[in-house]
């Protein structure tokens, strides 16, 4: 199955969701990687499309930054 990354329909998590804005300075990333869609889909940013709102979740924001600098940091490496 391949993975999606843009999720549709209501999270059931109760973690708030928040927006491109929020998402990028928490992150200290890019705005335009989260509020271009091209961007979202290049780099694989996990988020929701919610009543034609894009939304992000904190924590998997989070697990992706991680994982992202990890395959960096691989990439350097060899």
């Amino acid at each position: 199955m391949n993975q999606q990354h843009e999720h549709l329909g209501t999270p059931t998590s109760s973690e708030e969701m928040v927006d491109a804005r929020h998402a990028s300075y928490a992150l200290r990333l890019p705005y335009y990687w989260f509020a271009d869609r091209s961007m979202r889909a290049a780099k694989r940013i996990p988020h929701y499309l919610l009543g034609g709102l894009v939304r992000y979740r904190m924590s998997e924001l989070t697990a992706w930054a991680a994982s992202a600098s990890a395959q960096q940091a691989d990439r350097v490496a060899e």
